[in-house]
């Protein structure tokens, strides 16, 4: 009498609970995999910004102990770093491109893929109380001017190149590009911009509800935006907190 063979095959049930098994790891570890990822991004965003504090503590050895300005007239548009972004004129980011060699450093991993070759917003933007705007009569702030540089704000996440405290502190808004990403999520920033990805990243930022932040004495670190907006609402004595480079 032949002998028999038993199938090794899995049975229905066996099957169902291996699925079963799979489904449930994987919806434990796919939260951790985002997370790792944006951790990935965080870190990337505060390298850059690292790097733009070097070149800005670079630059000021070159002149004369003076901070750039926002945005510096300039007489010709011929060797402009990454092209023209605007006309006769050199956003902070290229003034600082001599001493990073880098138009790729001004990007956010996670900032607006819109502007990634002219990142005049939704990247990074320099405080104006310590970096001003250029183009009219408004002399360099000097490194003897900064009360306590380790805490003065300089470079930060931003929706525009430019970041005004006063905006923060009163009527920022995602219309006009100036808000910092995730204040929308402090309460008192108001996100109602028709684009959906300034509404977003107004809302609820790009980094974990915070902002990587190039302080004015080089050194880079992450911040909770509700900290940074908290800093633009003080008052006298200590008026917009860290955002001023006059207070200690």
């Amino acid at each position: 009498m032949p002998r028999t063979t038993k199938s090794s095959g899995f049975t229905l049930i066996e099957l169902l609970v291996v699925i079963a098994i799979i489904a449930i790891l994987a919806a434990i570890l796919f939260p951790v995999f985002a997370r790792a990822r944006e951790n990935a991004r965080r870190t990337s965003c505060l390298s850059n910004l690292k790097q733009m504090g070097l070149a800005v503590m670079q630059y000021i050895q070159d002149y004369d102990e003076k901070y750039p300005y926002a945005l510096t007239v300039i007489p010709t548009d011929a060797n402009t770093p990454g092209g023209v972004w605007f006309t006769n004129r050199w956003a902070w980011n290229q003034v600082l491109y001599p001493y990073h060699k880098s138009i790729q450093v001004n990007v956010c991993p996670n900032g607006d893929a819109r502007y990634s070759r002219n990142p005049l917003q939704g990247h990074y933007g320099a405080n104006l109380s310590l970096m001003p705007d250029g183009q009219g009569t408004t002399p360099p702030v000097a490194m003897s001017q900064v009360q306590a540089s380790a805490n003065t704000y300089m470079l930060m996440d931003a929706g525009v190149y430019s970041m005004a405290a006063w905006a923060q502190a009163v009527t920022a808004t995602s219309t006009s590009n100036q808000y910092l990403p995730g204040a929308g999520d402090v309460g008192t920033t108001v996100c109602s911009a028709a684009d959906s990805y300034q509404n977003s990243d107004c809302q609820k930022g790009r980094h974990f509800g915070g902002v990587n932040m190039a302080f004015a004495d080089g050194h880079a670190k992450w911040l909770r935006s509700s900290v940074v907006v908290q800093e633009a609402k003080k008052v006298a004595p200590q008026l917009y907190g860290a955002w001023n480079p006059a207070n200690s």
